[in-house]
C-alpha cells in the first residue's frame, strides 16, 4: 500500500528541493489542528502557525486544505491497515477480534468525521487522490473479510457471503461515526456495534413474527 510518505515530494518553482523531514512536520503539526477544530473550521493559516513554517512552505507542499487533509488521512489509513493485521495476527478467539478490529476502527475516525464528508463530494467524480482512498479502504476491506471468513470457519458467524458481512460492519461504523452526538462516547459505540452485528436486536417474537407463514416460502 502506497503510504502518504510514499507520494512524490514538492519542488519549489525554482527547483528548490524539499526539506528533509519537513512534509511529516506538517503533517503531525496539521494532524493536530484537525482532531482540535472541525474540517471546516481549519484554516491553512492554523496550519502553518503550527507547522511553524510560512503559508508559502506550507502551500508548496499542499496545494490546498482538501490535499493536506487526504494526504493525513491517507497516511492515517496506512497507519489503521497496520493496526487491524496486527489484531488479526494475534492469537484472540475469532469474536474478540471483530470486537476489537471496530473498535480499533471506529477509533481512528473518532476525530475524522469530517473525511468522510469530504470524500462523498467526490464519489461522483473521483480525482486521483479519492481512487487512492479507494484503493486503501480495499486494503482495509480484505483484512477484516479475512477475520470474518476465520470466524465463520470457528463457528463464531454464521456461513454468510464475508465480502457482504464486511460491507454491513463497515455501513454500521460509517453510521455511527456520521450520526454521534457530542454526548455520545467511543466504547458504548463500539458496544452497540459489536452487539448488533454479533446478535442482531431481533426477539423471538419479531424473528418468528418475520418468518413466513406455514406452508409458504420465504421471499426469494
Amino acid at each position: 500500500m502506497r503510504s502518504a510518505s510514499a507520494l512524490p515530494q514538492p519542488r519549489g518553482s525554482r527547483g528548490r528541493p524539499p526539506t528533509p523531514g519537513l512534509r511529516d512536520t506538517i503533517l503531525r503539526a496539521a494532524e493536530q489542528v484537525f482532531t482540535r477544530r472541525a474540517y471546516h473550521e481549519v484554516q491553512m493559516d492554523d496550519v502553518a502557525t503550527a507547522s511553524g513554517v510560512g503559508k508559502g512552505t506550507l502551500y508548496r507542499y499542499f496545494p490546498s486544505k482538501r490535499a493536506l487533509y487526504l494526504a493525513l488521512t491517507l497516511e492515517g489509513i496506512g497507519r489503521l491497515r497496520d493496526a487491524l493485521e496486527a489484531v488479526v495476527r494475534t492469537d484472540d478467539p475469532p469474536a474478540r477480534k471483530i470486537e476489537q478490529l471496530v473498535r480499533r476502527t471506529l477509533g481512528f475516525f473518532w476525530e475524522r468525521r469530517g473525511f468522510f464528508a469530504l470524500i462523498h463530494q467526490r464519489e461522483i467524480k473521483p480525482d486521483a487522490d479519492v481512487r487512492d482512498w479507494f484503493a486503501q479502504r480495499a486494503s482495509l476491506a480484505a483484512v477484516v473479510e479475512d477475520a470474518l471468513r476465520a470466524a465463520i470457519a470457528a463457528g463464531d458467524l454464521r456461513p454468510i457471503d464475508p465480502r457482504l458481512a464486511t460491507e454491513m460492519l463497515f455501513g454500521m461504523m460509517r453510521g455511527v461515526n456520521r450520526y454521534r452526538t457530542r454526548e455520545d462516547a467511543l466504547e458504548p459505540c463500539v458496544e452497540a456495534v459489536v452487539d448488533v452485528f454479533m446478535r442482531g436486536i431481533a426477539t423471538p417474537t419479531g424473528l418468528e413474527r418475520l418468518a413466513p407463514p406455514h406452508g409458504q416460502a420465504g421471499p426469494a
